[in-house]
């Protein structure tokens, strides 16, 4: 018998037991831990694994708490067009994420000509985007967009009650990490919007990764630079420069050591 066939068979009888579950969490906006544990299945890569990465991790969580996130984002998705900037295409549907490469494109179009005005492009790498945005950053930025308490209740139990065990060849090696409340870690991305004053810069935003582009200049610079180290203190995103990059117009070379050394980051090439 088909798979698919034999669940929606078994659908029945679990809906009498989950569905009330479902309720007494919605209504006591509180999770058990038991529910929002998750299990940590690592599965090896290679023959023979002898480290960490040799391993790809699977995250199963509960029926139970999978159908309450689910239920979360069904209901945040009514919305999720007015949350979400207009740059971000990733999530929102019916934008197009290719909108973002051929907008990049056009902003570094005529890099390689000495007669427009000196221009410059950063590409900045957000490091380790997934898991390290901050609670309080999340929460607040849910209370900004007014959303309902209970329903902000909801997000913050989800997001701070998991706790976590490792499967490894079938054997489960016990929890070994719950977030407590002082643990600011959580596995939600939000993008972030901000603005200075008068400063011409356009941005594209897009998974982990901003691309800048502005007129070159130090104070437009050093406006970009506080810019990003503000949004890093807030967020608690922190920008990768090692792997951030800056590419310069062929007619702003002459202030290109000037720029590397402000912000730090590689220089990068456009073809």
């Amino acid at each position: 018998m088909d798979i698919r066939l034999r669940f929606l068979k078994l659908l029945g009888r679990w809906l009498d037991t989950i569905s009330p579950t479902l309720l007494v969490n919605f209504r006591n906006g509180k999770l058990l831990k038991q529910v929002n544990a998750t299990i940590l299945a690592l599965i090896p890569k290679v023959q023979l694994p002898s480290t960490v990465s040799d391993y790809r991790p699977i995250s199963c969580c509960t029926v139970i708490y999978k159908t309450i996130a689910k239920i979360i984002v069904k209901r945040m998705q009514l919305v999720l067009h007015l949350l979400i900037d207009y740059s971000q295409n990733a999530f929102v549907p019916g934008r197009n994420i290719s909108d973002n490469i051929l907008l990049a494109q056009e902003l570094l179009a005529g890099y390689n000509q000495a007669r427009l005005p000196p221009r410059s492009t950063i590409k900045v790498d957000i490091q380790k985007a997934y898991d390290s945005v901050e609670w309080d950053f999340l929460i607040e930025v849910l209370k900004l967009f007014n959303f309902p308490a209970c329903f902000i209740g909801w997000i913050e139990q989800c997001v701070t009650t998991a706790s976590f065990s490792i499967s490894l060849m079938v054997q489960s090696m016990g929890i070994f990490l719950v977030l407590e409340d002082s643990d600011r870690v959580t596995h939600v991305t939000i993008s972030l919007r901000s603005c200075n004053g008068n400063m011409d810069y356009s941005y594209v935003t897009e998974f982990e990764m901003i691309i800048i582009s502005s007129f070159t200049g130090n104070a437009r610079n050093t406006v970009i630079k506080d810019t990003l180290a503000e949004f890093a203190n807030i967020s608690g995103l922190q920008v990768n420069a090692s792997k951030s990059q800056i590419i310069i117009s062929k007619s702003g070379q002459h202030e290109k050591q000037q720029i590397l050394d402000l912000l730090g980051f590689q220089e990068g090439f456009y073809q």
